[in-house]
Parts: C-alpha cells; sequence; structure tokens
C-alpha cells in the first residue's frame, strides 16, 4: 500500500531530487541527448539561481558531469555542443530570458 500524500506527486522537486532523477535514468540507460540537455540546464540553472541551495547539491552536479565524462563522452559532448549552439542564438525583442517583456 502507498502511504503518501497525493499532493507529494505535485510538489516541486528539490535541486537534489532532481540529479537523483538523473542519475535513476542515467543508470537505467534511459537517458538520451535531449533529456540530459532539458535536466542539466534546469539543474545547472537552478544552481546559479539560488543562493541557499544545499553546498551538496554542487557536488552532486559536478559528479555529474564527471560520470558522463567517463562513462558517456559522446553523449557528453552532444550536450555541450547543445548548449552552447542554444546560447548563441538570441532571443527575439520581445523576450527576454525566457520570459515576455
Amino acid at each position: 500500500m502507498v502511504t503518501y500524500s497525493f499532493r507529494e506527486l505535485f510538489r516541486t522537486s528539490s535541486t537534489n531530487e532532481r540529479l537523483s532523477l538523473f542519475r535513476t535514468l542515467f543508470d537505467a540507460q534511459e537517458l538520451n541527448v535531449d533529456l540530459a540537455l532539458a535536466m542539466l540546464k534546469v539543474i545547472h540553472k537552478e544552481l546559479g539561481q539560488e543562493p541557499a541551495v544545499d553546498r551538496s547539491a554542487y557536488k552532486r552536479y559536478a559528479e555529474t558531469i564527471e560520470t558522463l565524462r567517463h562513462h558517456k563522452q559522446d553523449m557528453l559532448r552532444e550536450v555541450v555542443n547543445a548548449w552552447k549552439a542554444d546560447r548563441i542564438v538570441k532571443d527575439p525583442d520581445w523576450l527576454s530570458d525566457g520570459r515576455v517583456k
């Protein structure tokens, strides 16, 4: 029998929980380049915006990148190239950092 509240299904997850999900998907070989890129962008942005983030999240993020570097070097290279390509593209005049002006 499941003993959690249905509210738990819709709560916002923490950075550490996202890192755990990333690792779970990686270990299950369910992670592709697009999903890795999307998840790493969200995690990276959270680490840069939240000054109160648990310091262990930074360590886990670094470990995650190292795991990719050692075990899925091609995937990491594709993620980095896609990330760089995405940063070169400028937002339209009416959009700033993903928000409508």
